[in-house]
């Protein structure tokens, strides 16, 4: 019995198609936690500084 070559090649290209989806779908869930990170960061020094400046301000 001899190895069906259309159906090897079709799932190989089936199965590499599935294993690139889910390396650029885990590309861009880290993408997005490093972004929303760098986003934190930026809105607490923003926060920081606008409580130091109204605590200044306060009589």
């Amino acid at each position: 019995m001899g190895l069906n070559n259309k159906g090897f090649a079709i799932s190989t290209i089936l199965y590499s198609l599935l294993i690139m989806a889910a390396i650029i779908l885990f590309l861009l869930i880290g993408s997005q936690s490093f972004e929303r990170k760098s986003t934190n960061d930026f809105v607490s020094t923003i926060e920081e500084e606008l409580n130091s400046l109204a605590n200044k301000m306060t009589f």
